[in-house]
């Protein structure tokens, strides 16, 4: 089988940076702040016939919102959720809000555009609750409920004219556990790599009890403000440990169970189904609809094969062929916090996250 070339755009070890940028957005305890923001604030302002002009313009529209009055952009259970945001905003980092607020402004002008084409009734942030009429499980970040009874469901992402946002987010014990397959071979070989090189570990902890240990957390914690270059290597050996098992699982699955994980994993685009399901992604104050590139290929796909991307810390492929093609599904697992020794064993990422590492899916290469 001929190996597929893989593409490596000058990457360092970007772990370090996701962390980091990961634990600013915690050290203002809200992590979800970031995706809130561009998915709510479109919704109210759509609601309200609100058209932004600026982030300022957008700043004061909603400090001056009575927001018992736009009850019809969020489910009644998701009504805290929406103050609490807007409580904090004062209080978010400056730049962060800007770019918010800009990639905001994008959205809301998308939906005035879709609007124009077809006839809008209302706009419902998805966060917690779906809303009535959208199946639970829908991946949908807000959705356009249209006059004449059609319902779309939008997912929502952003960055820059170059970038790849992740399409999916999940985590690799909650693929274990939807998959049906037992962690077993997972927690062996992060318990043998990984979690036995901590100092004195044999005295609080085994392979049996190691998982969801604080007293494992709390050694770990320790160890990295000893020495945090030792522990990074850890952290790392964790990561092959975590994407080797997971192209084992991935690579035991006959294709048709593999094209419907896809299928359910996977934020792929459902132009077809009763509530269909598209991806807009904003860049500034701009938002269009994106393509989708292997919806289509999926069913076509009759064989695949996952392998580490040995020059990353944390990514690993997915290799489909069709008859006439083949791509690359590009994967990633990571944390999705870094060390906090302030935090104690609480909230602790890294090590601290045992068999629940952030896993990622971001498009195709090749």
């Amino acid at each position: 089988m001929k190996s597929f070339k893989q593409v490596v755009n000058n990457e360092v070890d970007l772990s370090v940076k996701l962390d980091y940028d990961l634990s600013i957005q915690e050290g203002m305890g809200a992590t979800t702040d970031n995706a809130s923001i561009t998915e709510l604030f479109p919704c109210i302002a759509f609601n309200k016939g609100f058209k932004p002009s600026s982030v300022e313009d957008f700043k004061k529209f909603i400090y001056k919102l009575n927001l018992s009055t736009t009850t019809k952009s969020f489910a009644k259970s998701d009504a805290d959720a929406a103050a609490s945001l807007i409580e904090r905003l004062p209080n978010m980092e400056e730049r962060f809000v800007k770019a918010k607020l800009e990639n905001a402004i994008g959205i809301t002008n998308y939906l005035y555009t879709l609007n124009s084409s077809k006839s809008i009734s209302k706009v419902v942030w998805g966060y917690r609750a779906k809303p009535s009429g959208v199946p639970s499980g829908h991946a949908g970040d807000i959705f356009v409920f249209f006059n004449g009874g059609d319902i779309l469901g939008v997912s929502l992402k952003a960055g820059t004219k170059t970038s790849k946002e992740p399409l999916k987010n999940t985590y690799v014990g909650t693929q274990y556990k939807k998959l049906g397959i037992s962690t077993s071979n997972l927690e062996k070989d992060l318990w043998n790599r990984v979690y036995s090189k901590l100092p004195n570990i044999k005295n609080i902890a085994n392979a049996s009890n190691y998982i969801k240990n604080k007293d494992v957390t709390k050694a770990y914690v320790d160890y990295y403000v000893e020495n945090e270059r030792e522990a990074d290597k850890l952290y790392h050996e964790m990561l092959v440990v975590a994407r080797e098992n997971m192209c084992a699982v991935i690579n035991k699955m006959d294709t048709p169970a593999f094209i419907e994980w896809c299928k359910e994993t996977f934020n792929l685009q459902r132009k077809k189904e009763k509530i269909p399901l598209i991806l807009v992604k904003a860049v500034g104050t701009t938002a269009e609809q994106k393509g989708d590139d292997i919806v289509d290929l999926l069913p076509l796909v009759t064989k695949h094969h996952a392998y580490l991307n040995t020059n990353s810390v944390q990514e690993y492929f997915i290799a489909i062929y069709t008859p006439t093609d083949r791509k690359a599904l590009k994967m990633t697992i990571r944390s999705d916090s870094g060390v906090r020794p302030e935090k104690g064993t609480s909230g602790q990422g890294r090590l601290g996250q045992y068999l629940q590492l952030k896993m990622q899916y971001s498009g195709t290469i090749g």
